[in-house]
């Protein structure tokens, strides 16, 4: 027993190349490690290589000139998107239940307004629309008190805020000359009712007294999508 504990606790000597000795003095540098624990740890690591299944190694062995080595960025990169593709955050759940199942993100107030709107009659759509609560959410996106925003600060919250939630597939703002501006919504609901709604909304959002200038704004809806001419008035005072 002594014997072969003896054996197997021999040291081993190998003549290794300068370019092998410069990282095992980088290693024992910056691990502070010996060189018997480095190549211990090498040789954990080749024989865990070379344990995988051939077709993996084949694939490693695919990506090596594209990666070098033997391909250990590509090895950390699969490890990366294995680690994404666990168990979702709420945030990717999230993107997924927009794209996939075309999910709108709604809040209370919104979904209790509608609700109310859905008991009356079908023409009456306006309580939710002057009921207005696109300034709460404008206020928590920015950051910024109501009364101090642009015109373009409030249409650029807005083209971030509904895009997010997922009401249009697409906002866009046109600046059409000092103080006019177009916005165009894109929806896929193929409703003109609900373009209807959105664009009664905004121009509630756009001429409210709670803003610091006036707006004038010209609509027109279809099936798909709203157009919104907004022009800017004088600052109040």
């Amino acid at each position: 027993m002594t014997q072969e504990r003896s054996s197997k606790e021999k040291s081993i000597y190998v003549k290794v190349s300068d370019e092998t000795r410069e990282i095992i003095d980088k290693h024992k540098e910056q691990g502070k490690l010996t060189i018997s624990q480095i190549i211990a740890d090498a040789i954990k690591l080749y024989d865990q290589y070379k344990s995988m299944a051939p077709e993996v190694r084949a694939t490693i062995s695919n990506y090596k000139d594209e990666y070098g080595g033997i391909a250990m960025n590509f090895i950390a990169k699969a490890i990366k998107v294995f680690v994404e593709n666990q168990e979702p955050g709420m945030d990717k759940l999230w993107i997924r239940a927009r794209e996939e199942m075309q999910m709108m993100l709604i809040g209370k107030t919104t979904f209790l307004q509608l609700i109310a709107a859905a008991a009356a009659p079908e023409e009456r759509l306006d309580k939710p629309q002057k009921k207005n609560v696109g300034f709460d959410i404008i206020l928590w996106y920015t950051g910024k008190p109501i009364k101090s925003l642009a015109l373009e600060e409030i249409m650029d919250a807005v083209k971030i805020i509904w895009v997010m939630a997922n009401y249009f597939t697409n906002i866009e703002i046109i600046k059409e000359n000092g103080d006019q501006y177009h916005m165009i919504f894109k929806h896929n609901l193929q409703k003109k009712r609900y373009s209807e709604y959105w664009g009664e909304y905004f121009i509630e959002l756009l001429t409210s007294d709670e803003l610091s200038f006036k707006c004038v704004v010209e609509p027109q809806y279809f099936a798909e999508s709203i157009s919104l001419l907004i022009k800017q008035g004088y600052k109040k005072k």
